[in-house]
């Protein structure tokens, strides 16, 4: 190939380069052959919320919930009655894990929201984001009524229990007197809750009267 051909194929390559630096413009692109060590490293932030063990936040979850359902049942009944009834031992642990699941969801959310607010002040401002932070915003606020509404559940239950025991007692202490012959026409001896209400009851309704004329006089002989 002559050294005038070969010459020519250079001046339409350079040719063709220069049009197509025209058509592509100054983008500002690195240049491929440019040393990786001299390019611009981006700094990772410092200021993000650190990153969080979701094993170790399910951990504290349980921890917590077991602590709130134990003081709960502790308040309205004896030791001995939670640990070995079993059905009372099988609603304690039910609970647990309900209560458990609501406060993982309620701490997973806050995690999930701070991450999202710092994310819009880094500069994501699109209608979806505020979309999504709204959203997120509702349901924090329906976990935390639903957390606040079965802790009131369980309590009115665990107080049901502890009467339902209470006159359940009592009715077997009625059968123990029953059976050693005892006298159970005894007006100390209410059969349950709703007798001693209704004896306090007939006892202020009766009148300073009446409990005169029950005293018998007594007379010096």
């Amino acid at each position: 190939m002559s050294e005038e051909k070969k010459k020519n194929i250079s001046e339409q390559a350079d040719q063709i380069r220069r049009e197509l630096d025209d058509l592509i413009g100054d983008t500002g692109m690195m240049d491929v052959e440019t040393d990786p060590v001299d390019l611009p490293i981006k700094q990772p932030r410092t200021d993000l919320a650190p990153r969080v063990s979701y094993e170790e936040l399910k951990s504290a979850a349980t921890k917590k919930a077991e602590k709130t359902i134990t003081a709960l049942m502790k308040f309205y009944l004896d030791a001995d009655i939670i640990e070995k009834d079993e059905y009372i031992a099988a609603k304690k642990k039910m609970d647990e894990m309900t209560m458990s699941s609501l406060i993982y969801q309620l701490q997973a959310g806050e995690r999930a929201l701070t991450t999202l607010l710092q994310t819009i002040d880094d500069g994501e401002l699109a209608p979806r984001m505020f979309e999504v932070l709204a959203t997120l915003q509702k349901s924090m606020l329906d976990i935390i009524k639903s957390q606040t509404m079965y802790l009131m559940a369980s309590e009115e239950s665990t107080k049901r229990i502890a009467r339902d025991i209470e006159i359940y007692k009592k009715r077997d202490d009625v059968r123990e007197i029953e059976a050693s012959g005892g006298d159970t026409n005894n007006k100390n001896l209410q059969r349950g809750t709703k007798d001693l209400m209704a004896a306090i009851q007939a006892g202020i309704k009766r009148g300073p009267s009446e409990d005169i004329q029950d005293i018998e006089e007594i007379t010096e002989e």
